[in-house]
């Protein structure tokens, strides 16, 4: 049964703890104590929520303290640009898309901790705001206002980084 959840959840649990903790290189050891954690206290876990939920609020207790250890903020990356392996874009194209995803994972990772861990959870892992909030431990308005103020913060930061590709 647990390697069955492992296997479930190993691809988007990867890419959660790579986001939220914006160092690759951390990610093993992050992954293998959120599932640890989880055995550890399967027993607590009463079917209130879902499991995801109850997962993803072990992992991210794993990154609190992991960067509380670190004396380091969390931050998050997103994917660099693909290359289609049929029509290869012009070497221009994916050195803009580069730059711009990597301005962009700048601009998440300026979040604030309480809004960054919603931001992710939502855009990236397309959790509703009732999983959030069940995953995060706090109330449903409180994270309907992080993701509001989030949103603010990214779409300021979106309009900079268009005004820096229009005067490039």
């Amino acid at each position: 049964m647990a390697a069955e959840l492992v296997r479930r959840y190993e691809q988007p649990l990867y890419r959660f703890l790579r986001r939220l903790s914006g160092n690759p290189s951390d990610v093993p050891d992050l992954f293998q104590e959120t599932f640890l954690r989880a055995l550890r206290s399967a027993g607590s876990f009463g079917g209130r929520s879902r499991f995801k939920s109850w997962l993803y609020a072990i992992a991210v207790n794993v990154c609190r303290a992991h960067a509380r250890s670190a004396r380091r903020k969390p931050m998050t990356s997103l994917p660099q640009a693909e290359v289609a392996v049929n029509g290869s874009p012009r070497p221009a194209d994916v050195a803009e898309r580069t730059e711009l995803g990597e301005r962009v994972a700048q601009a998440v990772a300026t979040l604030p901790p309480g809004q960054h861990e919603v931001f992710i959870l939502r855009v990236y892992e397309e959790m509703d705001y009732r999983q959030i909030a069940e995953a995060l431990g706090r109330p449903l308005g409180t994270v309907k206002s992080q993701m509001r103020l989030a949103l603010g913060k990214m779409r300021a930061a979106l309009q900079e980084i268009g005004r820096a590709y229009g005067a490039a």
